[in-house]
């Protein structure tokens, strides 16, 4: 088994102007993550996997205290580098695994092909390999959006907001830059995910507070799942 490491992730939905002047602030006490673009964000394409009756779903919904789920993730379209990603939440904890994969690679989960998984070096792919072929995950619904990311060094945070979330309607093509999307929140709220090792820095902690807010435990992947 791979080796746990959780962190602690928590999560608000902000308006797109408190997130716009959010940005702001942290642009001023932070720095932005190194693979982001002049703009200081980069796009995501995540195809999510489950069960074909929808445990890993059912379990975000109900709050069970340990669960985990898998999926794709792609940044700018960019196929060379593309990874394979097993999330873990612990109560308020989350541990995150990730191994390069190809093109092809995701080709095959596709089709329920996961020999390439059995037979990789890889501990984590290995661990899929039995989770896909025991759990039978097949790909449910693909989610978009434009990320700002934000790191510090002191307690290894990590501040993202998410804007212009999109869903495709009865389409999971995952390599289709054009495949045609949706708005997820029709008034176009955002997703603020603060994540942090043993303590988050004072500083940084009144910073994101944004009058009017609350922590939520929303799943970009559940507000999707009602497009599919």
């Amino acid at each position: 088994m791979i080796e746990e490491k959780y962190r602690r992730e928590l999560k608000h939905m902000l308006s797109k102007y408190d997130a716009a002047i959010l940005k702001s602030k942290l642009k001023a006490v932070m720095r932005s993550d190194p693979f982001t673009n002049e703009n200081g964000s980069y796009f995501i394409r995540s195809l999510y996997f489950d069960t074909y009756d929808d445990k890993t779903l059912f379990e975000k919904l109900y709050s069970v205290p340990y669960r985990y789920k898998y999926r794709i993730r792609l940044y700018n379209h960019d196929y060379s580098m593309i990874k394979l990603e097993k999330k873990k939440k612990l109560f308020s904890g989350t541990a995150k695994h990730s191994a390069a994969v190809t093109k092809e690679e995701v080709e095959m989960l596709l089709r329920q092909d996961y020999d390439f998984l059995k037979n990789s070096d890889d501990a984590m792919k290995r661990e899929a390999y039995i989770d896909f072929t025991t759990e039978r995950f097949v790909q449910k619904t693909v989610v978009d959006y434009t990320r700002y990311p934000f790191v510090y060094p002191h307690g290894n945070v990590r501040i993202t907001i998410d804007m212009d979330i999109r869903s495709p309607i009865g389409q999971v093509d995952v390599f289709n830059p054009d495949m045609p999307t949706i708005s997820v929140f029709p008034d176009e709220k955002c997703v603020l995910e603060i994540k942090y090792d043993e303590y988050l820095p004072e500083f940084i902690h009144k910073i994101v507070q944004t009058p009017g807010t609350r922590t939520t435990s929303m799943s970009k992947y559940a507000a999707c799942r009602r497009f599919l």
